[in-house]
């Protein structure tokens, strides 16, 4: 931060400030050292966690900034190693290792705080700094309170500022991160899961229960998949990107998983998994009364007929009849699935509808609640 600060109304006949030794100096760079860590690996997992393209480049300025008030530190211990600052009402004295020099009370303009923490004693044509982040924090703060504070309406808009833009910081890098591993905000556009989700459901989607996934950063030869409470079953309902797509977040319910046999029927529209038939309450099927609609008639090739391939699922939407799902696609390789459907919260186009009263109380009624 800056501060500015005049050589005036020193009460005390003399002041003493020694530099942190042993353990609190380890303390000191040890803490920034990890900050310094958590920076590079905050921007370099945002750089994939959200598609900006200025992440580095913010995220890399940040970074030098710190990296650059680290080294100073590091330099500015060095040379004032064992060493301290005395105010005194005639002047401030610093000790240097073996150097010690007196700035005189006449011969001080001003003083100000550095973006650096140093605080640097301005004479009419010359200065000295003296490293008044090495004190130790209520050290810091008393000998910036035996100056008078030439703009403390300044000073604290600085503090303010960056205090703001601290937690601003750490509150966005740990929401991606709640949302990259734990969970994450969904909205339904598309009717091919109706009934179950309808256009305009807000939904969240869980990532602990098939394991989080770490993308793929700077000297990763791909995602890697933690460890998960289970496996996904037949009937969950999950979101995944489909082959060949890695822009577009697909939602769906698995049917078969891998040793699975398949075969979808196109005389009596059912499923039949390992030679049973499944009977699938949540299908909507509003051409064909009593019976089901799964069908290949509008895909063509039977793509995902036979035995699942080991690592991979079959995916249905619930509108049998309108869905791009495995029957377009294939079948989907259980690393591109994110996670599992587990909660409606909200549905935007019923809640907005003014005009039914019907559809705002199926709102409060029946959308929200756990997916199945």
């Amino acid at each position: 931060m800056l501060q500015f600060l005049r050589f005036s109304g020193i009460e005390a006949e003399k002041e003493v400030f020694e530099l942190l030794q042993g353990y609190d100096v380890l303390k000191f760079f040890g803490i920034r050292i990890l900050k310094f860590a958590l920076l590079v690996y905050a921007t370099l997992f945002l750089a994939v966690a959200i598609p900006f393209v200025w992440t580095y480049f913010i995220g890399g300025m940040i970074s030098m900034v710190f990296l650059m008030r680290l080294l100073n530190h590091g330099v500015k211990y060095i040379q004032f190693r064992g060493g301290r600052i005395t105010v005194r009402k005639d002047g401030v004295e610093i000790v240097s290792g073996k150097k010690t020099f007196l700035v005189k009370a006449d011969n001080i303009t001003y003083l100000e705080v550095n973006v650096f923490g140093n605080l640097i004693i301005r004479e009419k044509y010359s200065s000295a700094s003296f490293p008044v982040l090495l004190l130790g924090d209520e050290e810091k703060s008393r000998i910036l309170e035996l100056f008078h504070d030439m703009s403390p309406q300044r000073t604290r808009m600085f503090k303010k500022s960056w205090e703001v833009f601290d937690a601003i910081l750490v509150a966005f890098i740990l929401a991606m991160h709640i949302r990259q591993f734990l969970v994450q905000a969904y909205f339904i556009p598309t009717g091919s899961m109706e009934d179950t989700l309808q256009i305009g459901d807000h939904l969240l989607v869980e990532k602990i229960t098939y394991g989080p996934i770490v993308p793929r950063m700077i000297g990763m030869d791909s995602e890697v998949r933690m460890w998960g409470l289970r496996t996904i079953k037949k009937g969950d309902v999950v979101i995944f990107r489909p082959p060949g797509d890695d822009e577009r977040d697909f939602i769906k319910r698995c049917i078969a998983v891998a040793g699975d046999v398949l075969h979808i029927n196109d005389d009596d529209g059912y499923v039949y998994v390992n030679g049973q038939r499944t009977e699938e309450q949540y299908v909507k099927c509003p051409r064909i009364v009593g019976s089901n609609c799964t069908d290949y008639r509008s895909f063509g090739k039977r793509i995902i007929e036979g035995k699942v391939p080991k690592g991979h699922i079959v995916v249905l939407g619930d509108n049998r009849t309108n869905s791009q799902d495995s029957r377009y696609f294939g079948y989907v390789p259980v690393e591109r699935v994110k996670g599992r459907a587990f909660v409606l919260y909200w549905n935007t186009d019923q809640i907005l509808d003014r005009g039914s009263e019907g559809k705002r109380r199926d709102f409060f009624f029946l959308r929200f609640g756990l997916i199945r």
